[in-house]
């Protein structure tokens, strides 16, 4: 599955999900799974109903017996503990169900109240770390950063390394933006404070290479050597999501209109690739790189293009 289509797929899944949420104002933990976390997994590629894949009210030992959710990977062992938490709980302190996962080694924990996902990696004999946090309405513009979630990889030591850089990587990016003056030795000291605690292994140290090299690599666009002929530099655009945008009066099926300066437009019945190229001609970006594809499929959507 590419990120493109997942970013498709999660945005599908988020527009009913909120639907849900919205029309239901004291969901239930069971209305969660059925209405909420299953059509998520359905969305990852995952068959609720396939007991080679999802295991229901997994067994374990101690006071609370049972785990939501097990994904199981290709050899039928645990490779995620999933637990749907009630609507106003709190998803970001997984609490016992870390020790659940150690004792049974599952590397994955997700948390979700319906409205917030986060995931965790939990190594054999380090603190849990978590992955990311993301509201329901983040998820698909944060596709690229869930691919490793996808049926596809069926959490393969693949899928969770994958899991792991991109989360590292997001982070550096982040904290590059906000202090450019970082030394290596710093940026590693503040992943492994943040987001990959205990050894420094090859995962967290290409994931930071990964994360200098793009940064750097948009930097090198604001020398002046490197100025497009057209457009801003890459530091002066505005960032922009879909709801800044409405379909354009006069013009036809799959065009918008920027809310905030009329004369600049999008043809959505361009590829991914030309309308990105003319969000920069404009002075404008998504707000991350990887969020391009949500931005992109989502105006599609709004626009009847989406097969």
């Amino acid at each position: 599955m590419e990120a493109i289509d997942l970013s498709r797929r999660l945005a599908d899944f988020s527009q009913v999900a909120g639907e849900v949420l919205r029309d239901v104002q004291d969901v239930t933990e069971q209305q969660i799974r059925h209405w909420i976390v299953n059509p998520f997994l359905v969305a990852l590629g995952w068959d609720p109903h396939d007991k080679r894949q999802v295991f229901f009210d997994y067994l374990i030992k101690g006071e609370d017996g049972h785990i939501d959710y097990a994904l199981l990977n290709s050899e039928g062992k645990p490779g995620l503990f999933l637990d749907v938490r009630e609507r106003t709980a709190n998803v970001t302190e997984p609490g016992p169900i870390v020790d659940a996962a150690k004792e049974s080694k599952v590397a994955l924990v997700l948390l979700t109240n319906g409205r917030e996902f986060s995931l965790w990696y939990v190594p054999p004999k380090e603190s849990a770390a978590p992955l990311f946090v993301l509201s329901l309405a983040e998820l698909s513009d944060n596709s690229e950063s869930l691919l490793g979630l996808t049926a596809e990889y069926r959490l393969s030591e693949t899928g969770t390394q994958q899991l792991r850089r991109s989360a590292i990587r997001l982070a550096v990016l982040q904290m590059l933006e906000d202090n450019a003056e970082k030394t290596f030795d710093a940026l590693v000291d503040w992943v492994q404070a943040q987001v990959a605690p205990g050894a420094l292994d090859e995962t967290t140290q290409q994931a930071i290479r990964d994360a200098t090299l793009i940064w750097l690599t948009e930097e090198h666009l604001s020398m002046p050597a490197f100025q497009p002929a057209e457009g801003k530099r890459l530091h002066e655009l505005t960032s922009t999501t879909p709801k800044d945008w409405d379909p354009f009066p006069r013009g036809p099926s799959g065009t918008f209109q920027y809310k905030y300066d009329t004369t600049k437009t999008l043809d959505l019945r361009q590829t991914a690739k030309e309308v990105r190229e003319q969000l920069r001609i404009q002075g404008l970006r998504t707000p991350t790189a990887t969020s391009f594809g949500g931005f992109y499929h989502a105006l599609r959507t709004r626009a009847g293009l989406s097969k």
